[in-house]
């Protein structure tokens, strides 16, 4: 059951980061046409919270679960979560700042979600390390 569960959070994290590159790749698609843009951007928005909600809940459920003890590795996790929401909203918000300029926000959004994948690979390197005991975050 132990290695169900982080199957499945892993499971969740490489589809996080499949919707990831999705958004990234979304303003490029509609270049020309701004309400285009703006519709698809909105959807992958959600998309983008759903997936982010369930990763966060199965990484909840696996800490209950599997009885964790509190240490340094889920408190950057909890970190990176914060910080991968804060980067969402300030790009949304700088998107409908260029939709109301009429301008392609484009380079904004890979610029803001380049940002997200490297911390969820940041993340997914120091928990591989952890794992292999190279580092301790306990």
């Amino acid at each position: 059951m132990h290695q169900e569960i982080l199957m499945y959070h892993s499971l969740l994290i490489k589809i996080l980061l499949a919707v990831l590159v999705i958004n990234a790749l979304v303003p490029f698609f509609a270049r020309h046409h701004i309400a285009t843009q703006m519709r698809y951007t909105r959807i992958s928005f959600f998309i983008f919270f759903g997936f982010l909600t369930m990763v966060a809940f199965s990484g909840l459920v696996a800490f209950m679960v599997l009885e964790y003890p509190w240490n340094l590795s889920l408190t950057l996790m909890v970190a990176a979560l914060v910080i991968l929401i804060a980067l969402e909203t300030y790009r949304s918000k700088k998107l409908h700042q260029r939709w109301m300029l009429s301008e392609n926000g484009a380079t904004v959004s890979l610029l803001y979600v380049s940002a997200q994948i490297a911390i969820i690979a940041a993340m997914t390197v120091l928990m591989i390390m952890e794992k292999k005991g190279a580092i301790s975050l306990s």
